[in-house]
């Protein structure tokens, strides 16, 4: 009963009155206030100066910081909230660490945070929030029992990751990834999609995906970002068949 609960909670707020195999109408024309998945507790600014951080700085400016993570959830989030630990550092003085529960059915990760989203200590603005918990909904996920994380934990002046930086985000990433263990993932935009899967959103949509990590494969899509959708509606059917190629949840 809680599930068909939740789509019908997911097909009023979208419009829709299909079954979960049918073909969608569209997704979500309007989101609507919802309780949002627990927020990341804040992280201390680094002090404003006018330069950038030099000491994990070659002389080519290319970032030269170790690779040498912790091995435990709970001192990995600690190395995280470290500015001097990270890359991206060098672009943004505020930081949103990652949160969430172990081993969760469902591990969401975005490029960055939304600008409205980080002045709240958040990845996700109120909005792309509300849309975000409606569509783990929509496919039988409590958005309280899963983890959020994004590859850089700042947000750059342009909302883009310089190339010299997506090896070392990435084996950051994977790393962290193997400490949540999540059962699938679910990758917001193009510039995870090219991290992970070297294609951009468009190709990478297509199919279902895995996340390699050591001798593991973890079930995986990449989808419109929840503020595209909110940008742009006419992508929300596109991104519902998409939450479709994932393998429906349990209770």
């Amino acid at each position: 009963m809680e599930q068909i609960e939740s789509l019908r909670d997911w097909w009023s707020l979208a419009g829709v009155d299909l079954h979960y195999d049918d073909e969608p109408a569209s997704l979500l024309t309007e989101t609507v206030p919802v309780t949002r998945p627990v927020e990341p507790k804040p992280v201390e600014n680094i002090a404003a100066t006018e330069s950038k951080p030099q000491s994990n700085l070659e002389s080519t400016g290319t970032a030269n910081f170790s690779e040498n993570y912790p091995s435990e959830h709970d001192e990995f989030l600690a190395w995280l909230s470290a500015p001097e630990n990270l890359v991206e550092a060098q672009w943004s003085q505020n930081h949103i660490l990652p949160n969430g529960v172990i081993e969760p059915e469902i591990m969401t990760i975005v490029g960055m945070p939304e600008q409205s989203g980080l002045l709240q200590n958040s990845l996700f603005s109120d909005k792309s929030g509300a849309l975000l918990v409606n569509m783990l909904k929509a496919i039988g996920c409590d958005s309280q029992k899963t983890y959020s994380a994004s590859i850089s934990l700042g947000r750059s002046f342009d909302g883009r990751i310089d190339p010299q930086y997506h090896d070392a985000l990435k084996k950051r990433v994977l790393h962290h990834i193997g400490l949540v263990r999540p059962k699938r993932i679910i990758i917001f935009g193009d510039t995870p999609s090219g991290l992970f899967f070297n294609e951009n959103l468009l190709t990478a949509r297509k199919n279902k995906q895995f996340v390699n990590h050591s001798s593991s494969k973890i079930e995986a899509i990449a989808t419109f970002h929840p503020r595209i959708l909110i940008e742009r509606p006419e992508f929300k059917a596109e991104a519902w068949r998409d939450l479709q190629l994932l393998t429906r949840i349990q209770a």
